[in-house]
């Protein structure tokens, strides 16, 4: 394998090990990787990764816990993908086709079953 291909491989065991033996040095690592994701891209698209970036950053800071950060990102990135759709089916003028994944616009009910705490022992 070539050595700057090697160099560049993502190997997720080294980042956990890192985010859990040192999440300040892991947070200075993910800005540095990302920023040479970025510079690499080029200059007509870095501005929008930047800003894309920087709301992703803005939704890690303000959530509550890292799943709710991921929650959020994930949503982020679903949104954009119906815009992209919307888009798509405008450009092929097919209004009739539904969104993907959405649910049909039927009208159904189901009944709530409450669940007990369950105590521990």
């Amino acid at each position: 394998m070539d050595k700057a291909v090697k160099a560049r491989r993502f190997d997720i065991q080294t980042w956990i090990e890192l985010a859990e033996s040192d999440p300040d040095k892991f947070e200075v690592m993910r800005a540095e990787a990302i920023e040479r994701v970025i510079a690499a891209s080029s200059e007509k698209h870095q501005k929008r990764l930047r800003s894309l970036q920087w709301r992703v950053d803005q939704l890690r800071e303000r959530s509550a816990t890292p799943m709710a950060a991921t929650i959020a990102i994930s949503k982020l990135m679903w949104d954009s993908f119906y815009r992209l759709h919307d888009s798509y089916q405008d450009l092929a003028g097919r209004h009739d086709v539904p969104r993907l994944g959405a649910r049909p616009a039927t009208s159904q009910s189901a009944e709530i079953i409450p669940f007990r705490p369950v105590r521990s022992s």
